[in-house]
């Protein structure tokens, strides 16, 4: 699929087993995540791919995001329940070797100080722009903005 969610759709619905694995014990989700693909990582997720499956060298899903600094992925991940404390067979957690911008992801520290410097300016919208990739749900519940 390379990032064609409509061909990766469309795959899974004539049967494509989310679960294969190839020489190297990737699945296609570790694939996606490598490459970036969060709306394809989505879509296998919901499709019962396992965020923490482990290929022969048991590296993540999540490890593949971190180390090549693909944050919307590794948030995805996260909200689907991958474990970030994996170690791979050299010992190495997704944090250890995450790239810098996944690193504040996996740590919580991702765009605090944006985010908590739109608050006290009161940026509504730039609020949002960060809140909205987190699937925070930014509405009151007593309906107020």
């Amino acid at each position: 699929g390379f990032g064609r969610k409509d061909v990766v759709e469309y795959l899974l619905q004539s049967g494509a087993n989310v679960h294969a694995r190839d020489d190297g014990g990737l699945i296609p989700l570790h694939n996606a995540c490598s490459f970036g693909h969060a709306e394809v990582v989505n879509l296998l997720l919901r499709h019962g791919a396992d965020p923490n499956a482990r290929d022969n060298w048991n590296y993540t899903p999540l490890h593949e995001a971190a180390i090549k600094g693909k944050t919307d992925v590794c948030i995805v991940l996260l909200q689907h329940g991958a474990e970030p404390t994996i170690r791979n067979t050299d010992g190495r957690t997704a944090l250890d070797l995450a790239d810098p911008s996944a690193k504040a992801v996996l740590t919580g520290e991702y765009k605090k100080d944006e985010l908590l410097e739109s608050a006290r300016s009161g940026n509504e919208e730039k609020m949002m722009s960060l809140l909205t990739p987190l699937n925070v749900n930014c509405h009151a519940s007593d309906g107020r903005k």
